[in-house]
């Protein structure tokens, strides 16, 4: 055996190690920041349909109507189109397009995606629109006029979907407004993320997603 051989590849894989038990101090710092934040609950459920990867944003655009933000992880991390994206404060968006090693994410700073959103302990919800203008603001549309809700409440994700669990928040409403026909409201909200500074994000991998989908197109079919 070649001892210098030997050493240098040692070497390398003490070196390997050291940087998986960085990846990982790192996942473990991000997610007791992320499950441990006063503004963030999650039921046992959610805990164990979720899983959340850590990512770094590389990119950030929040001054067009369709703004976006790329991701340092792609499918070689396990990141998959339809995830969505979040902060220990917030929702971000979601993913769209991804490589081996980048994805790119749509944000809540974007017309083409209307997250749905509810406030907080209630159940009427509504799609989250932005009207292309300051990042930090965003519309919750078409909540009925006879649904409860005062300015400084909290907004927060339905769960009417696959991508983000529900209870996660958004904002807060700034104000409100009767829209065109009067049946609804539109509420501004003050966003919790700030997009003009966003930094480490969690990707949200929903376990149970194709199962979900797959018996729901089975109605669709009937």
């Amino acid at each position: 055996m070649n001892l210098k051989t030997s050493n240098a590849d040692m070497a390398k894989r003490i070196a390997s190690l050291e940087q998986e038990v960085k990846t990982y101090q790192k996942k473990i710092e991000i997610l007791t920041d992320f499950l441990g934040s006063n503004e963030i609950e999650f039921n046992t459920d959610s805990l164990t349909i979720y899983r959340y990867i850590p990512a770094r944003v590389i990119n950030n655009r929040v001054s067009g109507v369709e703004n976006f933000i790329t991701l340092n992880k792609g499918s070689l991390d396990g990141i998959e189109k339809d995830m969505g994206v979040l902060t220990t404060k917030g929702i971000v968006g979601v993913v769209m397009n991804i490589s081996p090693h980048f994805s790119v994410v749509i944000t809540v700073l974007n017309s083409e995606y209307n997250p749905s959103c509810k406030t907080k302990g209630s159940n009427y919800s509504g799609p989250l629109v932005w009207d292309g203008k300051d990042s930090r603001y965003t519309y919750l549309k078409e909540l009925p006029t006879h649904a409860a809700y005062n300015i400084g409440d909290t907004i927060v994700t339905s769960g009417y979907s696959t991508i983000f669990p529900a209870g996660i928040p958004v904002g807060i409403i700034e104000n409100f407004s009767h829209q065109k026909n009067d049946d609804y409201n539109s509420l501004k909200v003050k966003l919790f993320a700030d997009f003009a500074t966003l930094g480490e994000v969690l990707v949200v991998e929903n376990k149970l997603k194709e199962e979900q989908k797959n018996i729901e197109k089975e109605v669709i079919k009937e």
